[in-house]
Formats: C-alpha cells, structure tokens, sequence
C-alpha cells in the first residue's frame, strides 16, 4: 500500500510538470468555443450588468441549440466590472488568458471599456460594446473595438436638441459625476445647446452620494431643464429631492437612466413624465425582436435596458466566428470589424465603418409614464 502511494505522487508530479512546459491547449484544440460577457454584475449597476450576461448567454443557447459553432458547443464566461476600471481591467486580463475565448461583449461604462480595450488589442481579441459611448472607445485607431450604440456626439447633441427645439427651454442645468463617460456626454449636450442659443450651467455631483439638496439649491430657479448625464441610480435620486429645493422642471437624461427599477422605481414617482434616450426603438413593437423579447423575459424576467444590443453584438461576434471557419483570434476580430449589412433583431442593419462605429447610428427619446417608458420619437441632430 505504501509503494502504492509513492507510485501515484510521482505520477502525479509528471503530470504537472508536462502541463506547466506544455501551458494551455491552443485556440484550435479547445473542446468548446467561448464567448465573454464583461459588466458590472454587481453593485450599484448590477441590473444593467446582469441583462448584459442574460442577453448573451441566451444567444449561446440559440447557436447551441442549432449546433454551435465550428461543430462545438458555445460557452459563455461571465466577468464581473463592477464598474470599477481597476476591476475591468483584471475582467479583461482574464478574458485574454482563457483560450478559447474568441470574443467579448464588454459594457456600458466608457471609463472601463477604454482600459479594457488595450489589453484585448494585445491580444487580438474583438470586443463590442453595448454602451461604452464615449468617442474615445473608437477614436484610438485600435483595431478590437466596436460598439452597436450611438456615440456620445451624436447623443449628447441629441439631448441637447430634443431640451431646446422640443421642449423650448431656455436655460439647461447639466450634471455629470466626473468620470470620462458621464463627463464627455455632458460637455457634448452643453456644446450644442449653447450653438442653439441656450444659457448652460454646470454642475458635477459624487456618485454614490444620497444627498444631493446642497448642489440643487444652486440652480437657478427659472431654470427650464436639468440634463443629469448621470447613472440611473444617482438621477432618481436628484428627480426625489428636487421638490425639496423648490424646483418642479423635467428632466432629459442619457441611456444610462433606460432603467424602470433603478431610475423609475427608485425615484418614488419623481421620475414620472421625465425624458430619456436611449440607443434601440421600442423592442417589443420590432417584429424581428418578438421571439427574442419573449424568450428572454420568459427566462430571466423583464427587458429593461441594453440586452437587446448585448444580445446582438453577440450574434455578430458569433456570426464573425462561423464566416472565418476556425478559432482564430485576429481572423475573428478583422471579421467582426468587416460587419456590413447585418440584420438581426433591432431591426436595421449594422455596418460597422473603420473605427468600429455602428454607421447610421440612431438616438430614440422615451419618456416616464407610470412604470415603464413610453417610446417618443427619434431624434435627428443637424
């Protein structure tokens, strides 16, 4: 028994001794292809970060169930941000470091997405994003980076636009929180309000603050809209406590508020006839988004913000996958980038052009009705 056991530990040792020298299998040998999901999947934007994770794990289950991919099973690697650029970037790391991860479908949080970005360009890995709207996610001239949403000078501006030609105000209170996203989309909606002749004030808030009264009982009282480029959480928080400055203006915010519980729920009925945009037309009035919307709120329960663009982008990653024929990294990212003509659930199609921007990109204003958003209108910038 005892040389038994001594047999086994050396056998042992040469097994990990071979599989340290040898290191992971390659892309092509792996049993599985792998597609990875990056978000905030806890914390303060966790409901965004799980739609993400639910979207594209339910576009896994779709190739599955019809094959997957390269004739292997799809897996999904679910990576946690929690929209902290510290923690997106070990999420990246890990991604990189799993071979049989082909693609990622990376977040809403710009400051996260622009980190990320460089380790995946190290490793020829493609990413598209279903928020990251800041214009220096695609500005950089890397070659992994995409997104299927608008940029932030294009929503910005249609903030901006929708504030003074639609609603005619006047004077527009604009907040961020200081971080690259929420900072780039406020100085775009304060650019073009003021080409459109309003008067613009400035204001930067700490998010994760409650109390928000000292910096709102310095807005102007005449005020005629507040543009908060904030996260949903920090603006239902500014629709509550504005009656406690003596204020009772609408509200024009970014997609980051397309949120019913975060934003709507959170603010108390505060938020009721506020205006938000957001990147897709109603989905559930898309025919090509009907059996989606229904497999996905049967499953995981409602549809609230950015699966449907988590949902697509990876369909077009997966698709890059199937055309390219084999696990190659750099082959699947010149794919992806080479996208034109898709059509998939949103209803028109996506190209993406040299920088990985969606061409013809739209912005869709929705506005507060009870629980939910009432769909509005496009909004076209000139």
């Amino acid at each position: 028994m005892g040389y038994g056991r001594r047999v086994v530990v050396a056998l042992g040792t040469v097994v990990l001794v071979l599989g340290s020298v040898a290191g992971p299998l390659p892309v092509e040998a792996q049993e599985v292809v792998k597609i990875a999901v990056e978000g905030p999947i806890t914390g303060p934007l966790a409901k965004m970060g799980q739609e993400l994770a639910n979207a594209v794990k339910l576009a896994a289950e779709d190739w599955n169930k019809k094959g997957g991919v390269l004739g292997k099973k799809i897996e999904v690697l679910e990576l946690d941000d929690q929209n902290n650029p510290q923690a997106g970037v070990s999420a990246a790391e890990k991604a990189v470091a799993d071979p049989a991860v082909l693609g990622v479908v990376i977040g809403v949080a710009s400051a996260i997405c622009i980190p990320a970005s460089e380790v995946f360009e190290r490793a020829n890995l493609a990413m598209i994003s279903p928020g990251c709207s800041n214009p220096k996610v695609t500005d950089r001239g890397l070659k992994v980076t995409n997104r299927v949403c608008a940029r932030d000078d294009l929503q910005g501006p249609a903030m901006a636009v929708f504030a003074v030609e639609e609603l005619k105000a006047k004077k527009l209170a604009i907040f961020d929180d200081g971080t690259t996203g929420p900072r780039g989309g406020a100085d775009e909606v304060e650019k073009k309000a003021k080409a459109l002749g309003a008067t613009t004030f400035r204001y930067v808030i700490r998010s994760g603050d409650k109390d928000f009264r000292a910096v709102l009982g310095t807005i102007p009282k005449d005020i005629s809209v507040i543009v908060p480029v904030l996260w949903a959480p920090d603006a239902a928080l500014i629709a509550k406590q504005l009656p406690d400055v003596g204020l009772n203006v609408r509200m024009v915010g970014p997609d980051g508020q397309f949120e019913p519980v975060d934003y709507i729920e959170a603010s108390g009925g505060a938020a009721e006839g506020n205006y938000v945009t957001f990147f897709v037309p109603d989905m559930k009035k898309v025919p090509a988004a009907v059996e989606f919307v229904k497999a996905y709120e049967s499953k995981y329960g409602s549809l609230s913000s950015y699966g449907p663009l988590a949902y697509e982008a990876a369909n077009i990653i997966l698709n890059a996958v199937k055309t390219v024929g084999k696990a190659d990294r750099a082959a699947v990212r010149d794919a992806v980038r080479n996208t034109k003509g898709y059509r998939g659930i949103l209803g028109q199609d996506i190209t993406f052009d040299q920088k990985g921007d969606v061409a013809g990109a739209a912005v869709y204003v929705y506005q507060v009705k009870g629980k939910g958003f009432e769909f509005m209108k496009p909004v076209i910038v000139k």
